[in-house]
């Protein structure tokens, strides 16, 4: 029976799998049966993937150690899943995926939200793992996940629907998420956790792959994951990253155009956070990114239910080779409309109604932003504009 690592690139899962394979005697099974897999998001910082390359795919080519690399095909789940590399001499981390979280992010006009639970893994990561263990080893695979003892709620969160004995890496301090993954386990299934049987928390695993690689291994996470918090050290990531901090901050862009709330941080926009930090070579790729593109004059409603919970259209009015046409259609059609245009931090909003603090309510905006999201509402727009006459009729 084979054991499959979900492997994310980052410190807890490389800990256990280097010392899977330094350290026979901690090994679940012998490593011709282990299975890695790493779901690719299309996102992830270039050193993680340089660093994998350098220090973990060559041990796992001395070791023959089979290395699957899967990635979401498409939008709809119909779309399946695409196997980017299945090899036991692996070359090549393949960061780019094929369908990215960013390209969903792009198409909608939103980023991911920093509250909650972390949809776009379960989305990226967990289904597209769960649908090559469908095709491959459904019921005749122990599964390991690298989340440390520490991390108590992940682990709880991470209970998907596997079938298989699960190995999770969780730390030696994340012991709620432990309790919490044991409710889960069945005949079929159950959970155990390497990184809680050796003691190890973060930091211990930082420093094992410290003495035995000789790195500092860095987070794994997307360059514009709300959770990655901007710390120094992550300030100074962004600083050798900046084409792709400026990827995230048009994307951010895009997504405060079409909602003043979104910014990325609760501590505020990652465009001005990077402004602060002086980052002048991505500040200066954002800025040529977003002033290369066709930009459209949009209007944005949204119907609240309740405080946090909105469905939204999103309609494309017109389409201009660049910002500065589409700002004098905003100046235009706001003056005929009698409303005037508001400026924040660089975004221009014309509001023709504002949402109430009593629920439920409504708003409606014109903006203006990059020509990438499509005229859109979730269940499409007929059914939009019955909800919206039907509450003003219900206001007025």
């Amino acid at each position: 029976m084979p054991t499959i690592l979900s492997y994310g690139m980052g410190v807890e899962s490389s800990a256990i799998l280097v010392r899977w394979i330094m350290s026979p005697e901690a090994r679940p099974c012998p490593l011709n049966e282990l299975i890695v897999v790493t779901a690719q998001v299309g996102d992830e910082y270039r050193d993680t993937g340089r660093d994998v390359e350098t220090h973990i795919l060559p041990l796992m080519r001395s070791n023959r150690i089979r290395y699957v690399q899967v990635a979401r095909r498409g939008h709809l789940e119909a779309s399946g899943i695409t196997i980017l590399n299945d090899s036991r001499l692996p070359e090549k981390v393949f960061l780019d995926g094929d369908y990215k979280l960013s390209d969903e992010l792009r198409l909608n006009g939103t980023v991911p939200q920093y509250g909650g639970v972390h949809r776009c893994a379960l989305k990226f990561k967990a289904w597209v793992i769960e649908q090559w263990i469908k095709a491959n080893v459904r019921g005749h695979a122990r599964h390991a996940i690298g989340y440390h003892a520490e991390e108590s709620q992940r682990i709880a969160k991470s209970e998907y629907s596997f079938s298989e004995r699960i190995a999770f890496g969780f730390n030696a301090d994340e012991t709620h998420r432990i309790n919490r993954g044991s409710e889960y386990n069945t005949l079929e299934r159950e959970a155990f956790y390497p990184l809680l049987e050796w003691g190890w928390n973060r930091d211990a695993c930082i420093e094992y792959l410290r003495s035995v690689l000789g790195v500092s291994w860095k987070k794994s996470a997307c360059v514009y994951c709300p959770f990655n918090a901007l710390r120094p050290e992550a300030m100074a990531r962004h600083l050798e990253h900046p084409e792709q901090v400026a990827d995230a901050m048009a994307l951010e862009h895009l997504s405060l155009a079409l909602n003043p709330r979104s910014a990325l941080y609760k501590a505020g926009s990652l465009i001005q956070i990077t402004i602060r930090a002086q980052n002048q070579a991505a500040v200066e790729a954002y800025r040529r990114k977003i002033e290369s593109e066709k930009w459209a004059l949009y209007r944005v409603r949204r119907i609240y239910s309740a405080r946090g919970k909105a469905d939204r259209a999103v309609e494309k009015i017109n389409v201009f080779d660049r910002g500065a046409e589409a700002r004098l259609e905003l100046n235009r059609l706001s003056a005929e409309l009698g409303i005037e245009v508001e400026e924040s931090d660089g975004f221009s909003y014309a509001w023709r109604e504002r949402r109430a603090d009593e629920y439920p309510t409504r708003e409606d905006f014109l903006t203006i932003a990059p020509a990438l999201v499509e005229t859109k509402a979730r269940y499409g727009l007929p059914w939009f504009e019955q909800r919206w006459a039907a509450l003003q009729l219900r206001l007025f």
